[in-house]
């Protein structure tokens, strides 16, 4: 299954009216404390809860399910309802429909192995956690306690809470009505839902729900999807004549039969290692997991080949022979890197082998900056490109640093997003055609400067006003000498002119 985005969004309205969700950026996090557990205690006797019972689970191979009656998972984060912070509120998303805020994480969050620092709440009941946003938020990519067409802004008692800590997060959709059912006569229809989805720091993830008032079959799905799970996909860009197409591809999704749900019931997904989470090459040889990982020295990246990063996987021919390696002997040896330590600190990497096509995005309102680039032989920690173990070509082979590093800020800075294509052609005469090289590309994410421009408008836009009603008044006062405008103008025009006289008469000794 695949989404096509761009020009292709045309096949796809279905969805992408349904679909179409305003995302927002927003800084900072909270940290608060919860509150001790205490046994319930009646008649001096111990009341505990129904025995929980496990009534479904399965192997997805990136992670386990379990759904589990009778709950003991809900982290209550509503203030009036707990002794957390008081400021868990989120606002923006409590008062609006179809909106989403990208919210920064305290912690990175392995999702199906690939670390995630922010995430992006909706008020649709799930979490987008793309890289590029577009208009098919629901199609993929996403963690979903309950994705419906929730309407917060419906009632001043539906609210979206968010809270945070160095090891887990979770987002609360609190008293959210369905947007089809909020004027349905029925009145089980009209009761809102309440749920939260907990995501942990070594990957797993919760969803429990403390009100589900009717079966989930009964949420109507034609206008919104309704889902329960997660999903991932990988980008492909493929540029054609100076048209960007980028199509999404869902490799896989987890889907919590709805039956199953109700309220006081947990799903754990609990996360299972895989390639993409060992960082290194001898990490890679040596994880245990379901899957076949191998190491390709090019992108310097693990994987069986199927990721979030596949294009680059794709682009390196690291399926090739002798591409990539699978034992730790046959590491290849970590050396220096082809750009100089000093323009690391602070910065991604981004490594694609030649003619390799990527796209290089910042979260949110966040602008590129590109801090330093080579286009050379050498690969990142001193590879080949073309081979591990190739010694074909000159390999002390590079572009100049200056130019390369001209043409890709060109192509990106000040940019939220921009696509570049690791081709000879775009970096100008090619000092060694018969070397494969790599593209190496150190970059920062900045806060937005929208404010200091809009700023700086406002401030030109005041002295052109004053400069216009100033010239403006002077020929008004010229056109009528007897207003107090024109006699004014009279006395201290003949003032600067005497004083000129003046001046000019005893520079010249008349």
């Amino acid at each position: 299954m695949y989404y096509v985005l761009g020009v292709l969004y045309s096949f796809l309205s279905v969805l992408s009216a349904s679909s179409d969700y305003k995302v927002f950026d927003e800084s900072g996090s909270l940290v608060g404390s919860f509150p001790y557990k205490t046994q319930l205690i009646q008649k001096r006797d111990i009341v505990t809860p129904p025995s929980r019972t496990v009534i479904a689970e399965d192997d997805h191979t990136y992670y386990k399910s379990q759904v589990i009656k009778n709950s003991s998972a809900w982290i209550e984060i509503n203030p009036q309802h707990s002794q957390l912070d008081k400021n868990t509120l989120h606002e923006g998303l409590s008062a609006q429909f179809r909106y989403a805020y990208n919210i920064p994480l305290t912690f990175t969050f392995p999702f199906y192995g690939l670390p995630l620092r922010s995430i992006t709440p909706t008020t649709g009941g799930f979490i987008f956690v793309g890289e590029l946003i577009h208009n098919q938020l629901t199609a993929t990519q996403y963690i979903a306690p309950l994705m419906a067409e929730f309407n917060p802004s419906h009632s001043n008692e539906s609210k979206v809470f968010y809270h945070m800590t160095d090891s887990f997060a979770v987002v609360q959709w609190d008293n959210v009505h369905v947007n089809s059912n909020f004027s349905s006569e029925n009145g089980t229809l009209n009761k809102p839902f309440t749920f939260q989805a907990q995501l942990y720091k070594n990957g797993d993830v919760i969803f429990a729900y403390k009100d589900v008032p009717y079966g989930l079959q009964a949420i109507d799905d034609r206008t919104h999807h309704v889902k329960v799970g997660i999903s991932e996909a990988f980008y492909e860009i493929d540029v054609n004549h100076g048209i960007t197409i980028t199509y999404i591809h869902e490799y896989h999704k987890i889907e919590i039969e709805f039956e199953n749900i109700g309220s006081n019931t947990e799903v754990h997904l609990l996360a299972e290692p895989t390639c993409v989470s060992a960082m290194s090459c001898a990490a890679c040889s040596t994880v245990q997991t379901a899957f076949n990982c191998t190491w390709c020295p090019t992108i310097q990246q693990c994987s069986d080949g199927m990721s979030r990063w596949k294009q680059n996987w794709v682009d390196a021919r690291c399926n090739n022979p002798g591409k990539s390696v699978s034992k730790k002997e046959e590491c290849p040896s970590e050396t220096v890197s082809a750009l100089p330590t000093s323009t690391k600190k602070g910065a991604y990497e981004m490594v694609l082998c030649q003619e390799s096509k990527t796209a290089i995005v910042c979260a949110g309102d966040d602008k590129l900056t590109i801090v330093e680039a080579s286009f050379s032989r050498m690969n990142y920690m001193g590879s080949a490109c073309e081979s591990p173990r190739s010694s074909t070509g000159n390999t002390q082979c590079a572009y100049d640093n200056k130019l390369v590093k001209e043409k890709v800020s060109e192509s990106c800075n000040d940019k939220s997003k921009c696509f570049i294509h690791a081709a000879q052609t775009f970096f100008g005469s090619d000092p060694c055609p018969e070397s494969d090289k790599t593209l190496n590309i150190y970059y920062k994410c900045n806060g937005s400067n929208t404010g200091t421009k809009a700023l700086v408008g406002f401030i030109i836009t005041l002295v052109l006003i004053v400069v216009m009603v100033f010239v403006a008044w002077v020929f008004y006062a010229y056109r009528n000498p007897t207003t107090p405008s024109g006699l004014w103008l009279i006395k201290y025009g003949r003032f600067w002119k005497s004083r000129a006289y003046k001046e000019d008469t005893a520079e010249s000794g008349i």
